[in-house]
């Protein structure tokens, strides 16, 4: 009897002992929990922007003719941002379409030219300072963030010039590494949140597309006679750059976007000189969500 009492004893100490625990596993599990949520919101907090936009363009490309197309330029910009899980929640992720169309004449303005693309970019940005360039004004303790960090990219494109010849039109082809960095400002006015944000991204390698000084798309693609046709592109001899500068203007529960794109695409493949200017003035929205 003795020997069963022990046991019993022993028994409900031991249950005792598992209920405790479990019963800390699970307020450990339930706290652990909150955070996780917390973090994923965060983290799962996505912004879009959508924004026109109409400017300048200017047009040099050799393959098709010595002299600068001037007219105006046609943009259509998306943005997606959202923050993640990389580095402890620091890294930022970009997700950026950007498609124009530009109308351009010559000086005599007797032959037109039409130009135009389509650059999809994904990039990763390293906050530093533990700011949030995401949502910086409710995400953030500081009213200046920045970040920096690498993007890969791919573009699409054409010029054509309207008059008559072997080569009327020009391709555009480019897989880029790029560098990028951005900075946010939260400017309050009269207890309302005007947010500044300013980026610039160059080129650092890739490949591109590219004809060979007199080479016809005839001899490069039906008789496949290949002359240096891709390309090692880097700042040597693909210097470009682009910049945008947007001011986010709350307006009730909408928050409107305006801005200012400058994008410099300059190129010298096979003793062929490029290049594309653009300054357009912009304009949209801006939308934050979760994603499931």
């Amino acid at each position: 009897m003795k020997v069963i009492t022990i046991m019993y004893k022993g028994l409900a100490m031991a249950m005792l002992l598992l209920l405790s625990l479990c019963t800390y596993g699970q307020e450990e599990t339930e706290a652990n929990s909150e955070q996780l949520t917390v973090n994923c919101q965060l983290n799962k907090e996505v912004l879009h922007s959508t924004m026109i936009g109409v400017g300048s363009s200017n047009v040099l490309d050799t393959y098709l003719s010595s002299y600068n197309y001037k007219g105006t330029d046609y943009r259509i910009q998306r943005e997606t941002m959202r923050m993640t899980n990389l580095w402890g929640g620091r890294v930022a992720n970009q997700s950026l379409i950007d498609l124009n169309a530009d109308v351009n004449k010559n000086h005599a303005r007797n032959i037109d030219e039409y130009a135009g693309g389509i650059r999809y970019t994904q990039g990763w940005f390293y906050n530093f300072m533990g700011g949030n360039v995401v949502n910086p004004v409710e995400r953030s303790q500081s009213h200046f963030n920045f970040a920096a960090g690498l993007s890969a990219s791919g573009y699409l494109g054409v010029v054509y010039i309207n008059r008559s010849g072997n080569n009327p039109a020009q391709a555009k082809a480019d897989l880029l590494i790029n560098v990028s960095g951005m900075a946010t400002y939260d400017m309050v006015i009269a207890k309302h949140h005007y947010l500044w944000r300013y980026q610039v991204s160059f080129p650092l390698m890739g490949i591109a597309f590219s004809p060979n000084y007199g080479q016809s798309y005839y001899e490069a693609f039906v008789e496949e006679n290949y002359d240096h046709n891709v390309v090692f592109a880097y700042p040597g001899n693909m210097p470009s750059m682009r910049h945008k500068l947007t001011l986010d203007i709350p307006i009730k529960r909408y928050t409107l976007r305006v801005g200012y794109v400058a994008q410099f695409h300059q190129s010298m493949f096979n003793h062929l000189k490029y290049h594309s200017y653009a300054h357009d003035f912009m304009i949209g929205f801006n939308k934050y969500l979760y994603r499931r």
